[in-house]
């Protein structure tokens, strides 16, 4: 779909927006449209003017004393895309958490399971070393610790 100058006008006005949202629904008669907005008669039919030269809706005449206004595709596709934006979402979360479980898999937890020591030392005030090995690369931890006795 081409946007062209007459199309960036028409879809300017937020009026003319709300016009092109309803029409998505089903097709409409001036009457319905200015009730449901809100706005005198005239004003709706000036704006259903404007997005007709753009080329947005069409006017349709039933050979009765009533016409109604309808989407093109160009307007429809405007205002209904192709592929809804929920599914996009959804898609990316998707995977984003398949990543992060992939990356917490490989990264933290190794091909044997384990995972690092974080306990703390046993009293007595002596370092202690603590090796485990993630993926074949070994850590030592060294913690230090003291006794403390409380003063009353």
């Amino acid at each position: 779909m081409e946007i062209d100058r007459k199309t960036l006008k028409a879809l300017a006005a937020d009026t003319r927006l709300d016009i092109l949202k309803s029409l998505s629904k089903r097709r409409k008669m001036p009457s319905e449209l200015s009730k449901e907005l809100d706005l005198a008669a005239s004003t709706v039919t000036e704006h259903l003017d404007r997005l007709e030269e753009a080329g947005l809706i069409r006017r349709e005449e039933t050979g009765h004393k009533w016409i109604y206004y309808q989407l093109t595709e160009k307007g429809e596709s405007l205002v209904k895309p192709r592929v809804p934006i929920q599914f996009i979402i959804v898609l990316c979360l998707s995977l984003l958490i398949i990543t992060a479980g992939f990356v917490y898999v490989n990264y933290y937890r190794g091909p044997d399971m384990t995972l690092p020591s974080t306990f703390g030392t046993e009293s007595g005030g002596l370092a202690q070393s603590t090796k485990t090995t993630i993926t074949g690369v070994n850590i030592t931890n060294q913690t230090n610790t003291t006794n403390s006795t409380e003063i009353p």
